[in-house]
């Protein structure tokens, strides 16, 4: 298992990235956050272990004309291609979202607006260690002592059968009394 950047580096590269994707907005641009998110990597992409984490934050951006998003988009998509994004995904003209990948880091980048005039601005981490190195939990768990067998399977149980109901003396119970005598 490979060392990572920290949580904490990781949470600033998240923000430097935003910051500088908004320089190429015009400066009537103001951010106002959005989401902000540490989530654990339970389904990493890279198949690696448990007890890493996410770092993401999302930025409502206000000041800007919705008649004018299609240039925004285009100046933010310049400057990622000026600092080493990949885009990976350009859902223009019929959806305003285009999704990027940082081609040295992997941190992910997202620009998307809606119909309401929304625009918003996005970058998540790749999976990190929260101190930058495994967990000696996470080492453990992918280093056994001992390789792991199955127990063996138990032998099936046979269950006490009941005895057998005499079903010829049920036509001949009084049934008067409600079936409640013996």
């Amino acid at each position: 298992m490979k060392p990572t950047i920290t949580e904490h580096e990781a949470k600033d590269r998240v923000e430097r990235y935003i910051e500088g994707a908004l320089s190429a907005l015009p400066g009537t641009a103001e951010r106002k956050p959005f989401t902000q998110h540490r989530s654990e990597c339970t389904d990493p992409t890279d198949d690696g272990p448990q007890g890493r984490y996410e770092i993401s934050a999302t930025y409502e951006v206000t000041g800007l004309e919705a008649a004018r998003f299609g240039e925004y988009f285009d100046a933010i998509v310049q400057w990622w291609s000026a600092h080493d994004f990949a885009v990976l995904t350009d859902s223009r003209p019929k959806d305003q979202y285009v999704f990027v990948r940082n081609k040295t880091d992997a941190f992910d980048m997202t620009v998307q607006a809606n119909d309401l005039g929304k625009f918003y601005v996005g970058a998540t981490s790749p999976c990190v260690w929260p101190n930058g190195t495994p967990e000696p939990q996470a080492l453990e768990a992918t280093e056994p002592d001992q390789p792991v067998a199955a127990p063996p399977e138990p032998e099936p149980v046979r269950k006490p059968r009941r005895a057998p109901v005499d079903d010829e003396d049920f036509a001949q119970t009084n049934w008067t009394d409600g079936g409640t005598s013996f």
